[in-house]
């Protein structure tokens, strides 16, 4: 539950810090309220206001048990910082402020599993006000986790007249910060990378009222999966907002973890059984190589890039028949053919020419003259270069671009 309210430095989120336990990735975390689903949960549904199963299912795109997100969201709330949203049967506000010690009291007991929240509502015949509850952030755990959530995210604005209190146990201390000061390095919080995401998202905003409003009104909450990739200085997860994600997630499915998130000159990646990418300091090569590994065709080289060159050649995978470019620079045409003296010159592309190469590979020239060409990869659905000219062209599924990474075609 991300709990907003607005501060003397602008509007403040909630974040409580977990307590330090062995083998536990989220130990020392700063993290929002929330935890598990628990059975009893569904004891509550009849007393909620402002959703049913049927609306919470809808929001969350759920055949069914969305309820139980919500009320599991409320719950946790009360147990680790003590702020109850509830609201009284006919959905009026209620003043806590005389049951405090009695609250305290069921606080402890719900903790220890010793009452239900469905018991509390009925002792002072409240109800869980699920009323102004934004759905807004879905995200499964990478698959490397040895423990694993599929966790929603709900925002809400702070109850007024109510004090978080931690319940040191799961919560040893509180904070109320803006979105900018938990993301300032030099606060040196202990952020997960979800966390993270989830305060850019919050940035911003002129008020906790225009947050909120923001949030409510998102439709089609898509699912966030990390996974694991290797960044210049080691391990990290990308997200789908990142630009390596689709190629990760093509190339690494099972989330090994090992594929690189970050470009640079010599490095080689295989993106199919025909295709490499070879970094360059100004832009990408491809090397397309047949089935059988007779022939090869090169794209886009550049003979000035001596990381990219030295990987080339250390490539070797078949002779290289064919030197293409995507563009009307031809100034690296003499010295590649010095390097690959049995390749055809490069030749000024024909829209719909196909160019075959061995056993089972044909480039297909997209696109007008030069520039601004690019070539599919016809068996592997791959279009490479330039992905300006290949709006509404048959048979392309992925885009490995004459900059960055490879992506869905379709995909901004």
């Amino acid at each position: 539950m991300l709990v907003l309210r607005d501060g003397a430095r602008g509007m403040e989120v909630l974040l409580m810090r977990r307590p330090e336990r062995d083998n536990d990735f989220r130990s020392g975390a700063c993290v929002f309220p929330g935890g598990v689903l628990d059975r009893s949960d569904v004891d509550v549904h009849h007393l909620c206001v402002g959703v049913d199963e049927t609306s919470a299912s809808r929001r969350l795109g759920l055949p069914r048990g969305g309820l139980y997100y919500f009320v599991a969201a409320l719950r946790e709330c009360f147990e680790e910082v003590g702020l109850l949203f509830v609201c009284a049967a006919d959905g009026s506000a209620v003043d806590l402020a005389p049951h405090a010690e009695a609250l305290h009291q069921w606080r402890g007991r719900l903790h220890r599993g010793e009452a239900r929240m469905g018991e509390l509502c009925e002792a002072f015949k409240w109800r869980l006000d699920l009323r102004d509850m934004a759905y807004f952030a879905h995200w499964l755990t990478p698959v490397t986790r040895p423990k694993r959530f599929d966790t929603r995210f709900f925002v809400r604005l702070a109850p007024a007249n109510q004090q978080a209190m931690p319940d040191y146990g799961e919560a040893l201390e509180l904070m109320w910060l803006t979105p900018d000061e938990a993301l300032d390095p030099l606060r040196g919080l202990k952020l997960l990378n979800v966390t993270q995401r989830t305060l850019h998202d919050m940035r911003g905003f002129a008020n906790a009222r225009a947050a909120f409003e923001h949030a409510s009104a998102l439709r089609g909450v898509a699912l966030h999966f990390p996974r694991p990739a290797l960044g210049h200085n080691g391990p990290r997860f990308v997200i789908e907002s990142d630009a390596a994600y689709d190629e990760v997630a093509r190339l690494d499915p099972d989330g090994r973890g090992d594929l690189s998130c970050e470009l640079a000159a010599g490095d080689v990646t295989q993106l199919s059984a025909r295709l490499w990418r070879i970094g360059g300091a100004v832009s990408n090569a491809y090397l397309v190589v047949d089935t059988a590994r007779t022939e090869a065709a090169l794209i886009d080289a550049n003979a000035d890039d001596r990381a990219q060159l030295r990987a080339l050649q250390a490539l070797a995978l078949a002779p290289v028949r064919r030197l293409l470019r995507t563009h009307a620079d031809g100034s690296h045409d003499a010295a590649l053919r010095a390097h690959w003296p049995h390749a055809d010159a490069a030749l000024e592309p024909v829209p719909g020419q196909r160019l075959s190469l061995g056993l089972s590979c044909t480039l297909r020239v997209l696109g007008g003259a030069v520039p601004g060409v690019a070539y599919l990869l016809e068996q592997d659905g791959i279009a490479l270069g330039s992905t300006a000219v290949l709006t509404g062209e048959p048979g392309i599924e992925w885009l490995a671009p004459t900059h960055g990474f490879m992506r869905r075609s379709g995909s901004s």
